[in-house]
């Protein structure tokens, strides 16, 4: 059994651990990524110290089964305590740093592969094609043609969207990330608009207040909705809102089973559900300076009604997504976005207090109700709201829609659907066979191809996080080992 695995991120780290763990006759694995920093994808390159993990390490392990494998990493190494967020009482290191356990994860993984009788390489380059003869064929970007059996998609988000057209404009950045390469060559006193008011604008923010800028900075967006502030971890447990509880409603789930398997949960821990969700439902109403003031608050608060539903968006989100009705995706998706992205991605009490003193200060200002933003010929560019503003720099902070190709793949994934091994869902994404993973072709699965992570159409629309991936990684290693 030969096994291609095309992406080189966190996916293909827990794929790689979790073959290792398998205990399955060797085979041959190669990995394809064309990235100059393998095994950290696109959020955990090289960065600034500023660019923080944003969740403690109970929630970062991508060893499936073992929440504690990355707490042990951590545990061995020197100098982190200079990372402790002190309201959430854990260490969040910078990305790089995690950029670092998953390097380290996936060079551990290789070796016991390879002690166990596998063959593995790394082929440092983009997989561009796939054929079909005697046997499947990928094609790779420097001419390299390499057969293999079963096929793994395993790569990651795509890039953000140039929503406004200013591609090629001085002073506009559109991939944000690392950081370390765009901002620090930005004027101190410039006047920084970001488009955008999640997680990525919070980074940009933070990372320009680490590094001394004194200029105004802008957060560009519709609603202004800040993320939630992550809650100090509690020892919760689900007891109603489960993955039976999910399995036993089958093609019969709503959302309003999910809400009363929700009210179940907070009821039954005697706290009130009603105050829980009507503090969900004013996520996109109240101001967000005074929501965030006042979850800075209540970082070790006794009420765990946003820490149940954190739990199970990652737990059972993934199991409920795919057998909600399509009406009910579709409302949750393109009405409820922003609201279970700022639950689902909260930002850390570290990052928090840095918004909220900037905010306090007036050199941070929300604009929501963007409308336009236009270059300007002679430079900076003009901000249209309920009123007309310049900046100076425009930083694009809006990640890409769900289910977005990633550029670099897609010439392959334009191959697999020329070629029949793959189709396209007019939202987006590949639909896969719930049980293997299989791309889908008029109902049939391919017998070469697997798909991980949010490039399949039934996974949700927000970012899996390592866990999931984790997850995900596992049951995949499963279907391919016993395909050996």
């Amino acid at each position: 059994m030969h096994i291609g695995i095309v992406g080189a991120g966190a996916a293909g780290v827990g794929l790689l651990d979790a073959l290792a763990a398998a205990g399955a006759e060797p085979g041959t694995v190669t990995v394809f990524d064309g990235s100059p920093a393998l095994w950290r994808g696109r959020p955990y390159q090289p960065d600034l110290e500023a660019v923080r993990v944003n969740a403690p390490p109970v929630i970062m392990s991508i060893r499936a089964g073992d929440p504690a494998h990355y707490q042990r990493w951590l545990s061995a190494r020197t100098g982190v305590e200079q990372y402790r967020d002190d309201l959430l009482e854990q260490i969040l290191l910078p990305r790089a740093h995690y950029g670092e356990y998953l390097t380290d994860t996936a060079r551990a993984a290789i070796g016991a592969l390879r002690r166990a009788g596998w063959r593995v390489s790394v082929v440092n380059a983009r997989v561009t094609g796939f054929s079909r003869g005697e046997t499947a064929v990928l094609h790779t970007e420097d001419g390299g043609r390499i057969p293999v059996d079963r096929a793994v998609l395993a790569v990651g988000n795509g890039r953000p969207h140039d929503h406004y057209g200013l591609t090629g404009a001085p002073g506009y950045v559109n991939e944000p990330y690392p950081l370390a390469r765009t901002l620090t060559d930005i004027a101190p006193e410039a006047h920084v608009g970001v488009i955008g008011s999640g997680l990525t604008a919070v980074d940009i923010a933070v990372a320009l207040s680490a590094h001394g800028h004194t200029g105004p900075i802008s957060f560009l967006s519709r609603s202004g909705t800040l993320p939630f502030v992550q809650k100090r971890p509690a020892r919760l447990e689900l007891r109603h809102l489960t993955p039976e509880a999910i399995a036993a409603a089958g093609a019969g789930l709503t959302f309003d089973h999910l809400v009363d398997l929700m009210r179940a949960e907070i009821t039954g821990l005697g706290q009130d559900f009603d105050a829980f969700a009507a503090e969900i439902l004013a996520t996109e109403t109240e101001s967000p300076t005074d929501r965030l003031r006042r979850q800075l608050t209540e970082v070790d608060s006794p009420r765990h009604g946003t820490r149940l539903l954190a739990m199970a968006i990652r737990v059972v989100g993934p199991l409920a997504w795919p057998l909600l009705p399509e009406s009910e995706r579709t409302r949750l998706r393109e009405r409820h976005f922003r609201t279970i992205n700022s639950l689902s991605s909260p930002m850390v009490p570290h990052n928090a207090k840095i918004v909220l003193r900037l905010l306090d200060s007036g050199q941070l200002r929300l604009r929501p109700g963007v409308r336009k933003i236009e270059a300007r010929p002679n430079g900076g560019f003009t901000i249209t709201d309920e009123r007309e503003g310049m900046a100076d720099v425009i930083v694009n902070a809006v990640n890409p829609p769900a289910y977005t190709t990633p550029a670099e793949t897609a010439a392959l994934v334009s191959a697999l659907l020329a070629g029949g091994a793959a189709e396209l869902r007019a939202v987006g994404g590949l639909p896969v066979d719930r049980e293997t993973r299989a791309p889908l072709v008029q109902g049939r699965p391919d017998p070469t191809w697997h798909v991980l992570g949010n490039l399949a159409a039934d996974s949700m629309f927000i970012a899996t996080n390592p866990p999931g991936l984790a997850a995900e990684a596992a049951r995949l290693a499963r279907i391919l080992t016993r395909a050996g």
